[in-house]
């Protein structure tokens, strides 16, 4: 018998962003950015 999935599908959408102070800022940076045209952002790493 075949289990079923949980049928998530993930888009993995690499960003850059960058920041005079540091990488955190920078990545702070490229999730907003981000966020202003893909929708459901859930994971950054």
């Amino acid at each position: 018998m075949a289990s079923k999935g949980s049928g998530a599908v993930y888009k993995i959408v690499d960003v850059i962003g960058t920041s005079p102070t540091s990488w955190e800022d920078a990545a702070r940076n490229a999730v907003k950015t981000a966020s202003k045209s893909l929708r459901d952002l859930r994971i950054a790493e």
